[in-house]
């Protein structure tokens, strides 16, 4: 398994993370496709990374990495791969940064979204339980949604949050 950048020169790489992305997840939960890409190409701190498994790409990983971590903000695993150990084995690459990692999650009100915070949980991600949080809107128009936060290292969300949650409203979501 290879983690990488994308490769913005790649049309089927592109073409790749661009429909997954909509495919994953809802307009609700993501900025539009061309603010991603516009993003990745001239901030800094976002990258996009393509997960490829002897020559397939099978998924992808978007972050940003803000100071003291990395905020992991989507990651997809194409359905024919999904269920298969694909997620487990980017996530294990992925946790091999030198910084500490938060991700949101959505509340676990459904057994879709108690199954996520459990692949986390398997992987060593604590649950905030505890803390109230909502990602932003993406959109203008859109609705701020409530969830919790998950972290992979040394973060006390309980401790941090007001800094945490600063850094990521306004690095992340531009509020």
């Amino acid at each position: 398994m290879e983690l990488r950048n994308l490769d913005l020169s790649d049309i089927e790489e592109v073409s790749f993370v661009e429909n997954l992305y909509i495919e994953s997840f809802p307009p609700s939960e993501r900025r539009p496709v061309k603010k991603m890409q516009d993003l990745y190409e001239n901030n800094g701190l976002f990258f996009i990374d393509v997960a490829i498994e002897e020559g397939r790409l099978v998924g992808f990983l978007t972050y940003w990495d803000i100071d003291k971590f990395i905020f992991a903000e989507h990651f997809a695993i194409a359905p024919e791969f999904r269920n298969g150990g694909y997620g487990r084995k980017v996530m294990e690459l992925f946790q091999k940064s030198a910084k500490p990692i938060i991700l949101e999650v959505e509340l676990p009100t459904t057994i879709l979204s108690e199954r996520r915070i459990g692949f986390y949980q398997r992987l060593g991600y604590k649950l905030w339980e505890n803390v109230q949080y909502q990602q932003p809107a993406y959109l203008s128009d859109g609705l701020a949604i409530p969830m919790k936060l998950m972290t992979y290292g040394d973060l006390n969300v309980e401790r941090d949050l007001i800094e945490i949650r600063s850094k990521i409203y306004s690095i992340v979501y531009n509020t």
